[in-house]
């Protein structure tokens, strides 16, 4: 009987997704959203992407099952995100997921990086996810591989309004590996709640459920990822898991490691804590330019579905999962005249957030790369960015800033502090050597604002222990 009982499962599991035809089913939501559209006045417009036929090449006909897979992004537990609010604002002496958390680099604007109106970063080409909840280690890779562009390369973006203008196909790392490394998080949810335990479990799974690229970003620099071609992504296995599928014996000779994860904090937790929009905004712009594309999160109303260009505002309120992207630039209302999608006379966009009930205007966008291969404007989208008077409402009454939004969540990305070695600065006493009186100038200059001596990575206005870990590896790649 319970053999039965699971035969029957996996059939109407299967069954589900071979119903009735996705293109069809597609093109019938694509009409609904279009006249909702219409009726709105909003600046986009839907449609079925061509990549579709893809999907219904491999067997996926349903098109919930296959939103259900494409939203994998899922949030951290309330305790967790208390926990980590305390670590990094409030001095915790003890705190869960410490190891982990070490690894992050709080980064805040230096406003020492000119900020053009509109700009693409270096990135790589759009990939596709396929029949998985897989978006997190698509957004850890995207923004892992821009990352190696900008830092290691010396790459860099420029000003431009089209996106695939500055797709560069010089890294393809494995987001199969990245995939098999989630976490267990059922375990990891329980043991917050545990009072015999001292610290949040974190054990791997590669059971497809769903992951967050605050883990996965560490698993970056603990495991490293390897290249595509020696862990290649599977897209239409069907499996509930992700397979352990290496091609050779010696992946982990090509494995690349990142040694620390800049994170810009939540942006509505940062407007109630007093940090000023221009700040968050331009600590956005800046880690971009300096370090590259950014992993973001937010959740998917369910029209996003059916975008195909402009800058998309939801028609509903209606809310599926999750999603992790990369935020690869930004435009500014010149560049989206320039598009076609407002009016040449406009001076902003209005967005009426069916969340909130809120009018915001929007004079600012963000250009973000997706991983379901030409779905949408060529493979990505547009959403406004958060106004300066939205970002001070939430500042003042707690809310505004609203989950479909990527400033609602935190942003990532890689740093490989090996490439700035040799380019920083240590010879503080300008005798043409880094040695043991450069490193007692540095200790004499500890816990200070002195700009000469601040030579993290990030940069970070502070003199402490990160500049002395950024000296000792200065010093060694020296000797």
């Amino acid at each position: 009987m319970k053999k039965l009982f699971i035969l029957i499962v996996v059939f109407a599991i299967t069954s589900s997704l071979f119903a009735g035809s996705l293109i069809d089913e597609a093109s019938q939501r694509a009409i609904e959203i279009n006249n909702k559209i219409a009726e709105q006045g909003l600046p986009w417009k839907a449609g079925v992407p061509e990549v579709f036929e893809k999907y219904e090449a491999a067997g996926i006909s349903n098109l919930d099952s296959l939103i259900s897979k494409w939203a994998g992004s899922r949030d951290l537990p309330e305790k967790a995100r208390r926990d980590m609010h305390n670590y990094f604002f409030n001095d915790s002496a003890t705190t869960r997921d410490a190891q982990l958390y070490s690894t992050q680099f709080l980064y805040f604007a230096m406003f020492d990086t000119p900020l053009p109106p509109s700009f693409i970063q270096i990135h790589t080409p759009i990939r596709d996810q396929g029949f998985h909840g897989t978006c997190w280690a698509f957004a850890t890779v995207a923004s892992f591989e821009s990352a190696l562009q900008v830092q290691k390369d010396g790459l860099t973006g420029e000003a431009t309004i089209f996106p695939w203008e500055l797709k560069v196909d010089s890294y393809d790392l494995s987001e199969q590996f990245v995939s098999f490394h989630d976490i267990d998080w059922d375990i990891y949810i329980e043991s917050w709640y545990d009072p015999l335990q001292s610290d949040a479990i974190i054990q791997d799974s590669n059971m497809d459920v769903g992951g967050n690229q605050h883990f996965s970003t560490y698993n970056s620099i603990r495991y490293g990822i390897p290249l595509e071609t020696d862990f290649p992504y599977s897209a239409f296995d069907l499996n509930p898991w992700i397979n352990w599928n290496p091609t050779n014996n010696d992946w982990e000779d090509n494995l690349v490691h990142s040694t620390k994860t800049v994170e810009i904090y939540y942006g509505d937790e940062l407007s109630w804590l007093g940090f000023p929009y221009g700040v968050y905004i331009n600590s956005i712009k800046e880690a971009l330019i300096k370090f590259g594309a950014l992993g973001v999160s937010y959740t998917v109303p369910e029209d996003f579905y059916g975008y195909m260009e402009g800058i998309y505002i939801p028609t509903t309120n209606q809310l599926t999962g999750g999603h992790s992207v990369t935020l690869v630039g930004w435009l500014d209302m010149d560049a989206v005249k320039a598009l076609g999608w407002v009016s040449p006379d406009a001076t902003s966009v209005e967005v009426n957030d069916p969340f909130t009930g809120l009018t915001w205007y929007a004079t600012e966008f963000w250009v973000i790369k997706n991983s379901w291969g030409d779905w949408g404007w060529n493979g990505y989208y547009v959403v406004p960015m958060v106004s300066e008077e939205l970002y001070n409402f939430s500042a003042t009454y707690g809310f505004g800033i609203t989950p479909w939004m990527i400033e609602y969540r935190a942003m990532y990305v890689p740093l490989f502090e090996e490439n700035y070695a040799l380019t920083e600065d240590a010879d503080f006493n300008d005798d043409g050597y880094v040695n043991e009186e450069d490193y007692q100038l540095l200790m004499e200059h500890m816990f200070t604002y002195d700009s000469n001596y601040d030579i993290s990575i990030p940069r970070d206005g502070y003199v402490d222990h990160e500049d002395v870990t950024r000296f000792l590896m200065i010093w060694n790649s020296a000797d």
